[in-house]
């Protein structure tokens, strides 16, 4: 973490040692691509896509999940706003370029970085997980700097205010469906990187690498806890309330960051 984050963050520092606290990050946000598509795709690209919504289909199959489970109603009820929010993002666009895709990263920082203090804060008042939270805005610092940033270009960068609101285990579930989800396809966005930009984990992507061939059982853990919490005595309506304020949250601070800057989706 920059100088200038560190500062401002300093009051945190207790909680990142709680039983919660986010560790060293290996997993990522990314959002899923839809499908179908209705409009013409190239072959290559339409490889792509195929494979991301296999990986996405084995990740649920591997899950155990049925039509009543939690994380299916989750992906029916959240699936319109998820769209609108990848096709902000834009990360699977055949004419991504290494500018875009660090505009992109500085996006996701700005999102990241205050989401997860107040995931940490919230945490660490409830119930044990059974899992550790994942550190996620140090891979997007560590990504930036490799692309050019400066530790005070990283000071300088914009936070999201508007964030979704975390005060109960309802939101934290919620909120947390939507980043660990992500990073599911972020195990495809990774070899795309490294094929159409030639970017790899130490070299700016490593947030989208996250956990590699621990996704899926990382994966697995979190389905089996959110499954769970209906039997704890929290609201599913409440869960799929708060990762579709997620989405939103995350939509339009995307859709201000894409007004800032010279690049279109």
């Amino acid at each position: 973490m920059t100088a200038g984050r560190a500062a401002s963050e300093a009051s945190f520092a207790p909680e990142l040692n709680a039983p919660h606290a986010l560790s060293r990050p290996r997993c990522v946000l990314i959002p899923f691509a839809t499908w179908p598509c209705e409009c013409p795709l190239p072959h290559r690209h339409f490889r792509e896509l195929l494979s991301l919504h296999h990986y996405l289909y084995m990740a649920d199959t591997d899950s155990g999940l049925n039509e009543t489970s939690i994380r299916q109603r989750l992906k029916r009820e959240t699936a319109a706003v998820h769209q609108q929010l990848e096709a902000q993002l834009g990360l699977l666009d055949p004419s991504l370029d290494v500018q875009q895709y660090r505009r992109a990263l500085e996006t996701f920082y700005g999102f990241y970085a205050p989401v997860e203090i107040d995931l940490t804060r919230l945490a660490a008042a409830e119930m044990p997980l059974g899992f550790p939270l994942r550190a996620r805005a140090e891979l997007i610092e560590r990504d930036l700097l490799a692309l050019g940033l400066s530790p005070a270009d990283l000071a300088a960068l914009p936070l999201c205010s508007d964030r979704p609101e975390l005060s109960c285990v309802e939101d934290l579930a919620g909120c947390l469906y939507v980043l660990e989800g992500a990073c599911l396809g972020g195990q495809v966005v990774s070899p795309l990187l490294h094929r159409r930009l030639g970017l790899a984990n130490g070299s700016g992507a490593a947030f989208f690498a996250g956990d590699e061939e621990g996704t899926l059982p990382r994966w697995t853990v979190i389905v089996a806890w959110l499954d769970g919490l209906p039997r704890t005595g929290a609201s599913t309506s409440k869960i799929i309330s708060a990762a579709s304020a997620t989405f939103d949250a995350f939509a339009r601070w995307a859709a201000v960051a894409r007004g800032r800057l010279p690049w279109s989706i």
